[in-house]
């Protein structure tokens, strides 16, 4: 497979609709440029992150009710993840979506019973020469990412990229990325509460007087640091390749467009410091800003965080990952969009 050619210089359109008391007319809005765009009577997959449970700050099921107004056959589409909650195997998964009110449409997840359905995709990229994607994929030719646009503890931030490279990973794909992601544990900090060992899908740590990571046996997926509640448990970025975990997301989100039709659409809304695969409540930090679309997942990831960071005054999210903007800059050496934008307001 050769990378796509596109000029980095040329600046893509991001469409930006900020009227936030009326979220779903502006959704609306959006759906229908999609639908003029597509043209299709063909089914149209709609990837999205269902929320895991007591989390209530995900992309509301109730701004999307609209969508089989716009679409003859919309399918929301998603593959299992790593961890251990809601949404590891796909009989809970499914579950999960409906008890968050998206089964008003067809749910089809991706990459069978625990993420073990895949197919390869063969790339020419530094970091991934075969990406393991959710079978169902090979099904779709249209699509819409729908994202939520939060801080994410790994990556920095997520978006669109995020999404769509790490969302449609089968099992294997996401072990792929999340491979050398080894936290560690200030131990001198460590109040030996068990949170980690318990969520841990590894089993890769285990608690005596403090919590011990194995890292032969971890996995990568981060989530003991997300359930962490002393906030003590970190990745050494200083000790692994650099930016080498976004450059795999960036060639996995690659992957999942060849050949296919794209359009992207970021919510800045209720936005977070964690991701919404934290299964908890949590609190947005900054006021709501508005919703994005755009046919470059790099325009619009970098739209978003032009707009968190002139919102917010600076970059919330640079203490996960001071590094975090260096997937956009990746992904357009791989061909994936361009840095550059021109917004567009929707009224």
């Amino acid at each position: 497979m050769e990378l796509k050619e596109m000029n980095a210089m040329e600046a893509s359109k991001v469409y930006f609709y900020e009227n936030i008391d009326n979220l779903k007319a502006g959704v609306n809005k959006l759906f229908k440029i999609i639908a003029d765009d597509f043209q299709t009577e063909e089914k149209v997959g709609i990837k999205i992150h269902f929320g895991e449970r007591d989390n209530d700050t995900h992309v509301s099921s109730k701004h999307l009710r609209d969508l089989p107004k716009y679409f003859q056959n919309p399918i929301f589409i998603e593959c299992n993840v790593l961890y251990r909650g809601n949404r590891l195997r796909r009989e809970d998964h499914l579950k999960q979506a409906a008890d968050n009110g998206f089964d008003f449409i067809e749910i089809d997840i991706l990459d069978g019973s625990m993420g073990e359905d895949y197919y390869e995709i063969e790339l020419e990229t530094k970091n991934t020469l075969k990406a393991k994607i959710g079978r169902g994929l090979k099904k779709y030719n249209k699509l819409v990412s729908i994202a939520h646009f939060k801080g994410h503890i790994v990556s920095g931030f997520g978006g669109a990229l995020k999404n769509v490279g790490m969302g449609l990973g089968a099992r294997g794909g996401k072990l792929d990325m999340h491979a050398g992601v080894s936290p560690i544990i200030n131990t001198e900090k460590c109040t030996a509460c068990g949170s980690c060992a318990e969520q841990c899908p590894a089993d890769a740590i285990t608690v005596d007087e403090f919590a011990v990571i194995d890292e032969e046996s971890c996995i990568g997926c981060a989530q003991c640091i997300a359930v962490c509640p002393e906030g003590i448990i970190k990745i050494p970025w200083g000790k692994r390749p650099k930016g080498e975990f976004l450059e795999k997301m960036a060639e996995y989100t690659l992957a999942c467009t060849i050949d296919k039709d794209w359009w992207y659409i970021n919510f800045l809304t209720d936005i977070t410091m964690k991701c919404d695969c934290v299964g908890t409540k949590q609190t947005p930090f900054m006021d709501d800003i508005g919703i994005l679309l755009s046919k470059d997942p790099i325009a619009i990831d970098k739209a978003s965080m032009d707009l968190v960071i002139e919102r917010y005054g600076s970059d919330p999210f640079k203490k996960h990952n001071s590094n975090s903007q260096h997937i956009l800059k990746y992904g357009v050496e791989i061909g994936l969009g361009s840095m550059k934008y021109e917004l567009e307001n929707v009224k």
